[in-house]
């Protein structure tokens, strides 16, 4: 069985891989975990997937077709398969792409999650997060990806938009938008629609399709999302590719993965995980946290309620898949 899931960064997608892996480890006794492929080597995010980042930074963000990928983002993708594995496999970079990935990866079942826009930027503001960059070293083009984004006509208000734009949040609150538009474009069957107010429902779906021996929560507190990067609930081996690694991020800070599309392809992609049977006390983060307000404005609700209504309708149809 393979999985796939999709979302905007800050949506939920930490938490329905590691529920739906640690459902999957049970039964199986083990499930291979591809973490954000395109830019961690595997779930710890201690290695930087270098070939994944030149992939994703230089293929276009709006891509429904595999045949219009290069030859070597199609290897790549090719990776995060394997015959005979139970996997699951997450993206926050791929919403653009979910058709054209899923034609390469082949997913049993598909699942894309979208969480409101307020609270999305939010959790960007409390994380110093990006969805333009990562760490402010890893950058992609503001001016290439709303240059795309008109060309591609995915949105029919974008001048209007275009021109509400004053700073970082309005940019990362349009490429939400623009994420989720692609997203609920997605034609892969069978695909599974979650709203993250009901992130629960996952619970029912997972009985429904990996009829686990035994239900389980997805509030667990061993199930945080945050926990897909430690060794309990999961545990991996180690991965060692430090020289792989090291020649990686010289080649990158010398700009010729950039420029040359020059650099050492990784051998393995993702990690094996298995159950971690020893006990471990997990305890809920009691320190407070500054309250992050966003004023309303008329371009995040616009975003917010078209995306809103265009979930609904995806989430009401009689079968999702």
């Amino acid at each position: 069985m393979h999985i796939s899931i999709y979302g905007v960064g800050r949506s939920g997608t930490k938490a329905i891989q590691l529920y739906l892996s640690y459902l999957l480890a049970k039964k199986h006794g083990e499930v291979w975990i591809n973490y954000e492929p395109y830019f961690w080597l595997d779930r710890k995010t201690t290695t930087l997937n270098y070939e994944g980042f030149y992939h994703h930074s230089t293929s276009p963000h709006l891509l429904s077709d595999s045949g219009k990928l290069s030859p070597g983002h199609l290897r790549f993708l090719k990776k995060l398969t394997k015959p005979n594995k139970t996997i699951v496999t997450k993206f926050i970079r791929g919403n653009g792409r979910i058709n054209a990935i899923n034609e390469v990866l082949k997913p049993d079942y598909n699942f894309i999650i979208v969480r409101d826009l307020y609270q999305v930027l939010i959790s960007v503001l409390k994380t110093n997060w990006d969805f333009l960059s990562v760490g402010f070293e890893y950058r992609m083009s503001w001016d290439k990806f709303i240059n795309e984004v008109k060309k591609s006509g995915i949105v029919d208000e974008f001048e209007w938009c275009i021109d509400r734009i004053y700073d970082r949040l309005d940019k990362n609150a349009f490429y939400w938008y623009v994420m989720n538009l692609a997203a609920l474009q997605c034609t892969f069957k069978p695909t599974y629609f979650l709203d993250y107010k009901f992130i629960s429902e996952i619970e029912s779906i997972a009985t429904e399709i990996i009829h686990p021996a035994e239900s389980e929560s997805i509030k667990n507190p061993i199930l945080s999302g945050d926990y897909i990067h430690g060794d309990y609930p999961l545990l991996s081996a180690p991965s060692h590719n430090s020289r792989t690694e090291l020649l990686n991020s010289a080649l990158y800070k010398t700009q010729m993965i950039d420029k040359y599309g020059i650099y050492l392809p990784n051998k393995k992609i993702g990690s094996l995980a298995k159950i971690n049977d020893e006990y471990q006390l997990i305890e809920s983060s009691t320190s407070p946290q500054t309250k992050v307000i966003i004023e309303k404005k008329d371009l995040y609700e616009f975003f917010n309620e078209d995306i809103a209504k265009k979930l609904a309708l995806k989430r009401s149809s009689p079968k999702q898949n």
